[in-house]
């Protein structure tokens, strides 16, 4: 508490003296004495205010954000301290103590604080975030959050949820996503087998929606977030500089049963190509620190061609979260691969278009599976080097284990059933 601090502060640092024992001035000294220790708790005190507090016991960034949007949840009951702290540990503030410090020096203004949600920056100096918060008019008052990897029916339930609006308004809204704002470049170069849809767009975040919105201007409001993030990390820039894992291998030398190219065998990334990949990798990855590997996992899976290293059956993404997908979207339960089923035939039924390891349905999907968020797709346009075709959840903080060959995965496996994971 800052009593506390006042406290040592005002400690009787003042250098000891040997008193003469004779000396006729006891009382001038007294009096000395007690001068001194007043300049010593004022010089204390101003050391405290001005220089401990500032710069040893609180660290504070400056400014008003880097930018960076955060969303802030204040609940109801907490306190000052409790907001403090959880401003610092979403990194908006540098310290909950400077949060603290700025509140007591404008008259404990922090109590005032309102219950709500807040789009706020990281970064922000402490004083600039007492600030916003305490101004009503950032509190967002409807706000509804979406989190990442949602798929489009389970955003439009959450919206319906939320606003009152019937899931068949966004449905029906969504059939025609370049309505909504979806940029036709987004479905150029489209094989037969992809089809246009609003999923990978709804980019998740925090919304301020009610019920005198439609389903349009909702989604319209995703997609347009969507579209700002897109161009602030430069992912169709990024998505140019992709290298072709095997410059040597022909797709279109092989049948269509076999591969599927969607670019007559020239190795070509369209922007719906890493998005359907980020959006496999926002479902499958457990960490962040495997985003951008899994994600060559899958460009590797497509274009390593799988009769040279012979570790796969075809072409495949072979991901158990697109067969689920599938399964979710015509409303059927999510099923793993080491269920009490055929899952072999869940796998590699031909007439599925979400079996994901029919040779059948080898190349890309339909549609993405999932709406990413903005580092899983900065992950998908910058995939890092390596030449897995495997990987595997293998430890209880998410982290996986990846292989090139098939032998190495089965060893990850037994690795990751020994940690519970699989």
């Amino acid at each position: 508490m800052l009593g506390d601090f006042r406290t040592e502060d005002e400690r009787d640092i003042a250098p000891r003296r040997h008193r003469r024992k004779d000396s006729g001035k006891s009382l001038i000294a007294m009096t000395l004495v007690v001068a001194l220790f007043g300049v010593l708790g004022v010089g204390g005190w101003w050391a405290y205010e001005n220089v401990i507090k500032e710069h040893f016991i609180a660290e504070d960034f400056t400014g008003a954000g880097n930018g960076t949007e955060v969303v802030v949840t204040v609940e109801e009951g907490w306190t000052v301290a409790d907001i403090a702290n959880e401003l610092e540990a979403q990194g908006v503030v540098a310290s909950a103590r400077a949060f603290l410090n700025a509140s007591e020096d404008d008259g404990n203004s922090g109590q005032g604080i309102q219950p709500g949600t807040y789009e706020m920056q990281a970064e922000m100096s402490a004083a600039s975030a007492l600030a916003f918060l305490l101004d009503a008019a950032n509190r967002m008052t409807n706000a509804v959050t979406i989190p990442e990897g949602y798929r489009i029916f389970e955003v439009f339930t959450k919206l319906s949820e939320h606003t009152g609006v019937p899931v068949a308004d966004f449905e029906a809204a969504a059939a025609d996503p370049e309505a909504l704002g979806v940029d036709p470049l987004w479905f150029e170069g489209f094989g037969d087998r992809q089809v246009k849809s609003v999923e990978g767009f709804l980019f998740p975040a925090t919304y301020e929606f009610d019920d005198e919105m439609t389903a349009a201007q909702m989604l319209s409001e995703m997609i347009a977030k969507f579209n700002a993030t897109i161009e602030e990390i430069g992912f169709l820039e990024d998505i140019q500089n992709i290298q072709d894992p095997d410059p040597d291998f022909d797709p279109s030398a092989l049948t269509e049963q076999t591969f599927n190219p969607p670019t007559n065998g020239e190795f070509e990334i369209y922007p719906w190509m890493a998005l359907q990949i980020a959006s496999i990798v926002q479902s499958e990855s457990g960490i962040p620190e495997d985003d951008a590997r899994i994600a060559r996992v899958m460009y590797n899976k497509l274009y390593l061609s799988w009769i040279e290293h012979g570790q796969t059956n075809c072409n495949c993404f072979e991901s158990e979260a697109i067969w689920n997908y599938g399964r979710l979207y015509n409303g059927e339960e999510a099923i793993t691969s080491h269920a009490d089923i055929d899952w072999f035939s869940v796998m590699r039924d031909p007439d599925n278009p979400w079996a994901a390891s029919a040779p059948e349905n080898a190349g890309y999907m339909p549609t993405p599976i999932s709406n990413p968020g903005a580092a899983v797709l900065e992950a998908a346009a910058n995939p890092v080097d390596g030449d897995w075709l495997f990987f595997v959840t293998a430890y209880e903080d998410g982290s996986a284990l990846f292989a090139h060959d098939y032998d190495d995965h089965e060893d990850n496996t037994e690795i990751a059933q020994a940690n519970g994971m699989a």
